[in-house]
């Protein structure tokens, strides 16, 4: 038997976590026809099937499960071996730091970490902005941040705010409809929201709970829509109150504070990863923000 290519076993371990090769190619970048060419070479390597592929997905084989099994044993082993190579670098404060956060905590984010880079240059960063939280225990990112608390495992978890939040407009929207706007009468007023897929987040739920306001006559599947929508005069909309208080030439606080709409914010990392000097650096730097807020 060739030498086994063992990426193609992490292949195996990505597809047949996701189900399907279309979830996997969504996971990897990497397009469905070369991830079935990339198990087919594996099977023809281990002179074994190992995936039945079927309308309802991929499904694993018997000899297929018990090898995934090695494989996941295998995966850890990498990880732990990253993690224990990651807490020797104590003088070395460089590297990359991925961060994994929501859209508008990003936004926070990536405006404020000039200072950062002035006190430490050898450090990247990367912000990886997604309503899914990556796991820190697989390496997907270094450190997540959250409105929720991560479940606890191999974790350190640390409460490091409050995101709050307010209806905001734009400044010439509320000289157009200063008086609706002062009245709160809503029916008379338009909104700016999440799109129907998204109702169900807290925001969009108090914003449409409003008595008597329409329904959002523009509606984003990212925050970040929202924002823009709003500055740009297109109705009301809910923001945190970082984002509505920064620009206040662009924006009006119609309700400065929704106090109902509060969420803790969290930190974590992998325990593993305590030592590493760049993740303090960077941990520290994002409390200290978060601290002044």
């Amino acid at each position: 038997m060739k030498h086994m290519n063992w990426d193609n076993l992490r292949i195996l371990v990505i597809v047949a976590r996701s189900k399907t090769l279309r979830r996997a190619a969504q996971k990897t970048g990497i397009s469905p026809a070369t991830l079935s060419r990339r198990i087919d070479d594996l099977e023809q390597e281990l002179g074994v099937k190992l995936i039945e592929r079927v309308q309802a997905g991929c499904i694993p084989t018997p000899a297929g499960e018990e090898i995934i099994d090695w494989a996941k044993d295998m995966e850890e082993i990498a990880f732990e071996i990253e993690r224990t190579v990651d807490q020797q670098d104590f003088h070395e404060v460089e590297g990359t730091v991925k961060i994994n956060a929501n859209e508008l905590i990003s936004y926070f984010l990536t405006s404020r970490f000039a200072a950062f880079h002035k006190l430490h240059p050898n450090i990247e960063i990367e912000i990886i902005t997604s309503h899914r939280a990556y796991s820190l225990t697989k390496l997907e990112a270094d450190i997540g941040i959250r409105t929720f608390r991560p479940e606890q495992g191999n974790l350190i978890i640390q409460k490091i705010g409050t995101l709050s939040y307010g209806l905001y407009c734009g400044q010439d929207y509320y000289k157009e409809h200063k008086a609706n706007i002062q009245k709160q009468n809503w029916s008379k007023l338009d909104f700016v929201g999440f799109d129907e897929v998204r109702s169900h987040f807290e925001t969009e739920k108090w914003l449409r709970s409003l008595p008597k306001a329409p329904t959002p006559w523009m509606r984003c599947s990212y925050a970040l829509g929202i924002f823009d929508g709003i500055t740009h005069n297109n109705g009301l909309g809910v923001l945190d109150t970082f984002v509505g208080t920064e620009i206040p030439s662009l924006l009006h606080p119609v309700i400065p504070h929704i106090p109902e709409l509060d969420q803790e914010i969290w930190l974590s990392i992998h325990s593993g990863l305590r030592s590493s000097a760049r993740i303090k650096a960077v941990k520290n730097y994002i409390s200290e923000l978060f601290t002044k807020k």
